[in-house]
């Protein structure tokens, strides 16, 4: 039985689910009926997914589900924390969830490798272009990262650079996780230290950028600039009330891994920002 957790407004129009114990599972549709009636398909959708990657998974098990809990407070899309985001993690899950996290990423870069600029900045005539799109993903990234465990420079400058166009995005995209990746496992390998404001940080280790990495994911050299292009406005994450709340209870050591940065990966095209649920 997969217990789903609803956000949505008053009106349960606009609805976003989770499947907690998928992590990275999410269904958004325009009711609340519409997602709920969706997560069986969306659950067996993503076991598939996570047996392709060898996870020890039945994708034709019977799915059940129960509407678990519903926040109908109409916050920010995705916004809403749950009684799991505020437990800390064990090793062993947080090495399964930094192992989908690397998965993830990979499927995005191999959906783009290739791509041109010229087709990247393609306007389409329905929504945003695939730049854009992997502009929100990286952003987002950096947001929630930050938001958990403070500025991280090894994902920040990757990050920054393909804001100002300076690096190639799919570079900046691989950069960026690996970084997330290492600095979330320091979580639990790391040696506790105190900050200037008292709360108990992990030391960082050392996170090199992988030698062949341009080369892998098919993207020019750092030297090569594309053309420089304006920072997105209305496409800056700020998820201020996950940051804080998450930071409240840092002295506890939580780890959460937001679903969400898994989910953009998967379903980068469905990414909606700026969007209240109503």
């Amino acid at each position: 039985m997969y217990a789903l957790y609803a956000e949505s407004g008053p009106q349960r129009k606009k609805t976003l689910v989770h499947v907690l114990d998928l992590l990275g599972c999410v269904v958004q549709a325009d009711s609340t009926d519409e997602a709920l009636a969706a997560a069986p398909d969306t659950i067996r959708s993503y076991l598939r997914y996570l047996h392709r990657h060898g996870e020890a998974v039945d994708p034709n098990e019977k799915i059940e589900t129960r509407l678990a809990e519903h926040n109908t407070e109409g916050l920010f899309s995705g916004q809403a924390l749950w009684p799991q985001d505020l437990k800390p993690l064990s090793p062993a899950a947080l090495a399964r969830y930094v192992k989908w996290l690397g998965w993830s990423r990979a499927d995005l870069l191999a959906l783009v490798k290739g791509v041109d600029e010229k087709r990247l900045r393609a306007k389409p005539a329905a929504g945003r272009s695939l730049r854009d799109i992997l502009l929100h993903v990286l952003g987002a990234d950096k947001s929630y990262v930050y938001g958990l465990v403070g500025p991280l420079k090894a994902m920040g400058e990757p990050t920054n650079a393909a804001e100002r166009g300076d690096l190639d995005l799919r570079v900046a995209l691989e950069e960026a996780r690996a970084a997330a990746i290492d600095r979330l496992k320091a979580t639990h390998t790391g040696r506790a230290t105190e900050c200037p404001e008292g709360r108990p940080v992990v030391v960082l280790r050392a996170s090199g950028d992988p030698p062949d990495a341009r080369a892998r994911v098919g993207a020019p050299p750092r030297g090569s600039r594309p053309p420089r292009t304006r920072r997105l406005g209305p496409d800056r994450h700020s998820p201020d009330r996950v940051r804080e709340e998450i930071r409240e209870r840092h002295g506890e050591r939580t780890a959460a891994v937001r679903a969400r940065v898994i989910s953009a990966d998967r379903d980068a095209a469905h990414v909606r920002d700026c969007e209240y649920l109503a």
